[in-house]
């Protein structure tokens, strides 16, 4: 393990449109920018087998939501290297989506679903039972590629009886009596 002091400090996601995802975390989920940057010239990093970062254009901007998490959008323009085929399904190998903890999951996705620019891919999933009693989730999907999770829970979770450890919650989460 790292033995310096760490902690979390941003997600970073590569998008087709960077104007386009900007416009949807601050409009749809209200997300505020901090930081626009670019364009750079190549992406900066170097990938195992190349001697050289790769060329294109690179422009990114960083968002934050509330004071709890930190957005990094990356648009990769005037690549050099074939990009492979489209985005991974979240159960795809380097799937993944992106979870927002809401306090009232059907109003929220009532507000998503008024959105042109977004798809349902399930409704609100009900409870499913010990460890995830009190857990509420539905999933949504971008018209560019994002798949996204609204949550709901509150402290008192079953799963919280077989361990210390617990699920870091939003600051204006309040804390619920454990059942």
């Amino acid at each position: 393990m790292i033995s310096v002091k760490r902690a979390f400090d941003h997600v970073g996601m590569a998008v087709p449109d960077l104007d386009q995802a900007v416009g949807f975390f601050v409009d749809a989920l209200g997300f505020d920018v901090v930081i626009t940057a670019g364009p750079y010239d190549d992406f900066g990093y170097v990938w195992p087998g190349e001697d050289a970062p790769e060329k294109g254009t690179l422009r990114q901007a960083n968002l934050v939501l509330g004071d709890s998490f930190n957005l990094e959008l990356l648009e990769y323009t005037d690549r050099s290297v074939d990009a492979a085929g489209g985005a991974p399904r979240p159960a795809d190998p380097g799937g993944w989506h992106l979870a927002i903890h809401v306090d009232d999951i059907h109003a929220a996705a009532e507000e998503l679903m008024q959105r042109p620019d977004v798809q349902s891919l399930s409704g609100v999933i009900p409870e499913v039972g010990p460890p995830l009693d009190g857990l509420l989730w539905t999933y949504f999907r971008t018209d560019w590629g994002l798949v996204l999770e609204l949550i709901q829970w509150q402290p008192g979770m079953p799963y919280e009886s077989s361990t210390h450890l617990r699920m870091a919650e939003p600051r204006w989460a309040t804390a619920q009596p454990s059942t």
